[in-house]
């Protein structure tokens, strides 16, 4: 058959910037409690907390803790999970209990719950946050914030959110008043230069209403100019801190934690094209045997460049979709037919985008319904 157009794969992530800048989390699996001493009676305690704070990071989800198989092993079974566990003491003389935790073991009691699983890649955010004290507005950063800059990282790697303040040069760019008025055309803009696809406008302030004396935190979590997410926190300053990184971590893990229940297709095929060499082979394969609802891999040929595999699944095929979104390395093919002897305009562009994203949508529901078996994507390391 002869086509006078072009068949062509729509690249729409790549080329228009919008998959999601991840960075491996690496202590995941890894609890930091800080400790009065270290006695039996404290250790006892702190291993369940740091299992606690564990299970947490991995499924970035608080409320699991509430499961009542869960809160069985971590009272009675917390020992079993853990492979080695020390104590280390800060530059500010403080002890911490640091354990680190089977892998295996506590993914596989997430399965066996039904529970989520947040793979260690992660959207990377940048946090605008200026802090007003009667008349001075500052930009949060080390120097000038310091003790908020460390319950921000904290409360950040306690939720195994990867979390980033702006550089000296960066803050000089910009003017408080631009992040407490929210301007995102000027924040939008700024941000782009740190490689990151989310950014944080939050501002606080002490307020008084009807006698009642808080810390107020508003902050909207941006993707550009759009806003995902506005919320605002009234309290003592520490907490509201962190109920602002719970609700980024629980946004997050609402969009990319994949379900470890045993549910839909059993197993999945997926061509890989622009295999060159063995070590793209050998990364690839890598790649797909770490994804949360993969439990085996199989590679079935090699052919022009294109591998094609059988995942076992532990999840739904869906599953793959939304973990491989966050592997900038992977780029899903979808088939379309367009004129190229014609540069597209902008809003052809953006039409042809918004076609996309229906497909996309399209493809949820086929995989949720079970119709769709196979995908495609090309490796672009």
């Amino acid at each position: 058959m002869k086509f006078n157009l072009l068949i062509i794969t729509l690249l729409i992530v790549q080329c228009f910037s919008f998959a999601a800048k991840a960075v491996e989390v690496e202590n995941l699996y890894i609890g930091k409690i800080l400790v009065n001493d270290r006695t039996q009676k404290t250790r006892v305690k702190a291993h369940r907390w740091a299992i606690e704070q564990v299970i947490t990071k991995v499924t970035g989800n608080r409320e699991i803790l509430e499961n009542d198989d869960i809160k069985r092993e971590v009272r009675l079974r917390t020992a079993n999970y853990i492979k080695s566990f020390t104590f280390t003491t800060d530059e500010h003389n403080r002890t911490f209990l640091v354990d680190e935790f089977d892998q295996q073991k506590i993914d596989k009691l997430l399965r066996d719950v039904g529970a989520s699983i947040w793979g260690q890649r992660r959207p990377q955010t940048l946090v605008w946050f200026v802090i007003e004290e009667g008349l001075s507005r500052q930009i949060v950063d080390n120097d000038s914030a310091p003790q908020i800059t460390e319950l921000l990282l904290q409360a950040s790697d306690n939720r195994g959110l990867p979390l980033t303040l702006p550089d000296k040069a960066a803050i000089s760019s910009v003017h408080s008043s631009d992040i407490w008025a929210k301007f995102d055309h000027i924040m939008s803009h700024v941000s782009a230069g740190h490689d990151v696809e989310h950014y944080v406008m939050a501002r606080m302030y002490y307020e008084t209403i009807g006698g009642q004396e808080a810390w107020v935190l508003d902050f909207q979590l941006m993707d550009g100019r759009e806003m995902l997410l506005k919320q605002e926190f009234r309290g003592e300053q520490f907490n509201v801190v962190r109920d602002m990184v719970n609700a980024l971590a629980d946004y997050f893990a609402s969009q990319y934690s994949i379900r470890s229940e045993v549910l839909g297709q059993k197993s999945l095929q997926m061509t890989i094209e622009g295999v060159n060499n063995i070590v793209d082979l050998t990364t690839i394969e890598g790649y797909l045997k770490n994804l949360p609802p993969v439990s085996r891999l199989e590679l079935e040929r090699i052919q022009n460049n294109n591998a094609q595999f059988v995942l076992h699944l532990s999840g739904q095929g869906l599953d793959v979709v939304k973990a491989l979104d966050l592997l900038g390395e992977f780029v899903q093919l979808e088939d379309k037919v367009v004129e190229t002897t014609e540069t597209l305009s902008v809003a052809e562009q953006l039409e042809q985008l918004r076609e996309s994203y229906l497909q996309q949508e399209q493809l949820v529901e086929k995989m949720a319904s079970q119709e769709v078996t196979s995908l495609r994507y090309r490796w672009v390391p």
